[in-house]
């Protein structure tokens, strides 16, 4: 379609695609079938580099900048957090030195345990390094809600609810291995004073019992009834076994030791 008064010239010298600037109407009927009425240059446009390259850099930099406080807190908590958590490692790892602690978990053998099950840490460094990841863990869940990543922070701060009930059944574990440990002991004693062979098998499962029994209230600690049902049968069941085997199959040994451990216990006769 022509337009009144104005059409494209093409300037001579300027290629096959030829420049074109507006000029008036041409007479000749061919420019027009030619399309040459519109007034543009060919193989050009105009664009706006502006808002295509240095909106989104300008847009990026100021929700940087906006979000550049978060950014410090997340920073300050982190390491305020892992200085907290070493300080709380340190003094924890010093204070059972100080008690001794692991000359005791030498003597009821947890030492040897946390040996064979590839833990070569001592067990105050093991509880200092236990404490540490604790801390740790907090300070993580008050970064990420710094950070206002909500769903992650909640995630975690379930599982950070749930460490005391954890904390606690590792800690009924422990003191379950130490008295196992401390019972046993006393039991091989007090039947080897007694003159009982058998004084080093009694201890054993004395303290396979007790540690037995520490297991099942651990995990009952943990909410996990089901298994702890299990375990509580599968030792009674152990327990009446043994013990029917021992009254019938052992009797007159059982006789024998409980006579001579009632003539020791006994006072001398006047």
């Amino acid at each position: 379609m022509a337009i009144e008064g104005a059409a494209l010239v093409r300037r001579r010298g300027s290629g096959f695609m030829g420049r074109w600037r507006q000029g008036p109407v041409p007479r000749d009927n061919d420019s027009i079938r030619r399309g040459t009425t519109w007034t543009m240059e060919a193989g050009e446009m105009e664009m706006d580099w502006n808002a295509i390259l240095l909106d989104p850099v300008r847009t990026f930099i100021g929700q940087l900048v906006g979000f550049l406080p978060n950014l410090l807190a997340v920073a300050a908590i982190l390491v305020g957090g892992w200085i907290i958590a070493k300080v709380i490692q340190a003094v924890l790892v010093r204070l059972l030195e100080a008690v001794k602690a692991d000359s005791l978990a030498e003597r009821v053998q947890l030492a040897d345990m946390l040996s064979r099950g590839g833990i070569q840490r001592t067990f105050s460094r093991l509880l200092g390094a236990i404490a540490y990841w604790l801390v740790m863990l907090v300070v993580l869940v008050a970064a990420l809600n710094a950070l206002q990543l909500t769903a992650t922070a909640e995630l975690l701060q379930g599982f950070v609810g749930f460490l005391p009930t954890v904390v606690t059944a590792i800690v009924v574990l422990i003191v379950g291995i130490l008295a196992a440990g401390f019972l046993a002991a006393t039991v091989r004693t007090v039947a080897s004073n007694a003159g009982i062979a058998q004084a080093e098998v009694l201890g054993q499962f004395v303290q396979y019992v007790v540690i037995i029994f520490s297991v099942v209230v651990a995990l009952q600690q943990l909410q996990v009834q089901f298994v702890g049902d299990a375990f509580l049968i599968i030792l009674g069941a152990i327990s009446f076994a043994l013990a029917l085997a021992f009254g019938l199959g052992c009797k007159d040994l059982a006789g024998r030791w409980v006579a001579d451990l009632v003539d020791r216990l006994s006072p001398p006769a006047e």
